[in-house]
């Protein structure tokens, strides 16, 4: 847990809200380590769809929560605690994204394996419904190529729209499209290979 070890063996008992107005205010480590033990495996839950290593993922998630807490100021506290945990939660969850993005860009294991010509691209279409279990699409996905993965799960999971992904990776929004096609294609086919099942022709 590198850095953050030492707050797993701190246990305070606080609400969300105090602990975000004591960790904005005064930087308290009792309220890093109140929040940091309560989302740490939200938080890795996500970013380890990205990387193919865990103790990679381990090493990002750990990232994630350095930003969660230099900008923990700017997020505003909503009156209501159901409200208030939803939007955290959605907060975190898009530095753990743009955290595990930036990554792997800077580490330059993000490879435009395919060569896309715009015809090839025009001619393909995403395809909305899938036959696949959301608990073996997490089993599978790191066997896709790293542009695949991160598109499939930006799109399909996280919800980002093939124009936000498309400055996101800097590629053409075509082409987001294009290689969710594949992504979804090549998980089919390793979901027949693993679990000996067909899909109809």
């Amino acid at each position: 847990m590198g850095v953050f070890g030492k707050y797993r063996d701190k246990q305070p008992q606080w609400s969300l809200r105090t602990a975000l107005e004591r960790c904005a205010v005064s930087d308290s480590e009792q309220s890093k380590a109140f929040l940091y033990r309560k989302y740490y495996g939200y938080v890795m839950a996500i970013v380890i769809r990205y990387m193919k290593h865990e103790m990679e993922a381990e090493e990002i998630t750990n990232e994630c929560f350095v930003k969660i807490f230099k900008k923990i100021s700017t997020f505003s506290l909503h009156e209501d605690a159901t409200v208030l945990e939803k939007t955290f939660k959605s907060w975190i969850a898009r530095i753990a994204v743009n955290t595990s993005i930036d990554a792997l860009r800077v580490r330059k294991q993000m490879h435009m394996i395919d060569d896309l010509s715009g015809s090839e691209t025009a001619q393909l279409s995403v395809e909305n419904q899938s036959n696949l279990e959301y608990e073996d699409i997490l089993s599978l996905l790191r066997q896709l190529p790293e542009i695949q993965r991160s598109i499939f799960n930006l799109y399909e999971i996280e919800g980002y729209s093939h124009e936000e992904i498309g400055k996101q990776l800097a590629i053409p929004e075509s082409t987001s499209r294009t290689y969710l096609t594949r992504a979804k294609q090549k998980l089919r086919k390793l979901y027949s290979i693993r679990f000996d099942y067909h899909t109809p022709s």
